[in-house]
């Protein structure tokens, strides 16, 4: 008896598990505020460092100069 149980409830996480995995692999994706700009290497003005990703020095916080 306690291992039909034992089956039954490992059946239901496994169903919740493939209902969760259809659920996201379902969902339309949403662009990210990101553009091709924004992964541009571009140098900081103000400090020189070479910045590989964003709009925003690490260093001395200046934002990347509109071209």
């Amino acid at each position: 008896m306690l291992t039909y149980f034992l089956w039954i409830i490992l059946f239901a996480i496994l169903i919740l598990f493939a209902g969760a995995m259809a659920w996201t692999l379902k969902r339309p994706q949403e662009e990210s505020g990101e553009s091709e700009e924004d992964l541009e290497e571009w140098t900081c003005p103000s400090c020189g460092f070479q910045v590989q990703m964003g709009t925003e020095c690490i260093y001395c916080g200046e934002k990347k100069p509109i071209v």
